[in-house]
């Protein structure tokens, strides 16, 4: 079935993409150097731009938020792309890896969150979740969709059926 007729699957994918997009774009910088106002890489000026304005923690770039950049940069970009191909193909084996997936970046997020809105405060909720909200959606989107046993539809053949 074409992805155009499953659109929960279509919002999937493009999150996913995003959050590729995010690791290999702004992250895997972010891991190697601090944000620079003067970087030749216009998406890490505005990166600086946005954090200076609405992400501070980000900006100041503590010890434990660079390490956790640098494992989602590294580390999780192979289970978003896992996830990815997963629905992409309709690949039912993908289920039981992606819900662990998201179970560990649902509990990574809510670190993040808590150290971001509670410990530390930022000057807009809404402006922060701009950049940061969508990676809940992707969290609650998967695990929606992968909760059942079969996700994609069955891939065996109901033997009774093929009886008659």
């Amino acid at each position: 079935m074409s992805m155009l007729y499953r659109p929960l699957d279509f919002l999937v994918v493009l999150l996913l993409c995003y959050y590729i997009f995010s690791c290999v774009f702004i992250e895997r910088h972010y891991c190697a150097a601090p944000l620079d106002p003067h970087s030749e890489n216009p998406l890490m000026r505005a990166t600086y731009d946005y954090a200076k304005e609405w992400n501070p923690l980000f900006l100041a770039r503590p010890d434990w938020l660079r390490v956790a950049t640098c494992f989602s940069s590294y580390g999780l970009l192979w289970g978003y792309i896992v996830l990815l191909f997963g629905f992409l193909w309709r690949a039912n084996a993908v289920r039981i890896f992606g819900l662990m997936f998201v179970s560990f970046k649902l509990n990574a997020i809510l670190f993040y969150y808590w150290m971001e809105m509670v410990e530390h405060g930022v000057p807009s909720i809404p402006m922060f979740l701009a950049a940061d909200g969508p990676y809940i959606v992707g969290i609650v989107l998967v695990l929606l969709r992968l909760c059942p046993a079969q996700p994609f539809g069955h891939t065996l053949v109901d033997v009774k059926e093929k009886d008659t």
